[in-house]
């Protein structure tokens, strides 16, 4: 091989090895710059986790609210049905009272007619006392 074949190969490394360091300066600032893109990443991950756990946290704090509600529901609808069934018992008390109240008054229309009667009776017998006391010549001084 010659002097100049040698050189020329020297300088063939030499441009290779200093385009492959270039290529890794090159490579270098990129991962650099992932880096940083992966920590921002990164963080930007931690924030979505722990603002999905603090929702998960009021999804559970919700869950046990609404679970509070059902159950007062529930206990409502019991509440509910036992004044309904107390309810349905003075509706039924009051009919009877209303029914009692109807003989009552079917009573005492019976007692307002024994009554005009009665009052028939007392204006006859007035008419006859008047009759008598005109036949026997008295006044009613």
């Amino acid at each position: 091989m010659h002097m100049a074949e040698a050189e020329r190969r020297i300088n063939q490394v030499k441009n290779d090895v200093d385009e492959i360091w270039g290529k890794l300066t090159d490579i270098g600032k990129v991962q650099v710059e992932h880096t940083k893109q992966l920590r921002t990443l990164n963080d930007n991950v931690a924030k979505v986790w722990t603002t999905q756990q603090q929702h998960g946290d009021r999804l559970n704090d919700l869950d046990a609210a609404v679970a509070g509600l059902d159950e007062k529901l529930s206990e409502m609808r019991v509440t509910q049905l036992s004044h309904e069934h107390r309810l349905t018992k003075i509706d039924n008390r009051f009919a009877q009272i209303d029914k009692r109240f109807a003989q009552i008054d079917e009573r005492f229309a019976g007692i307002d007619q024994r009554f005009a009667g009665i009052d028939q009776r007392f204006d006859a017998q007035d008419e006859k006392l008047d009759l008598i006391m005109q036949a026997l010549n008295i006044s009613a001084n």
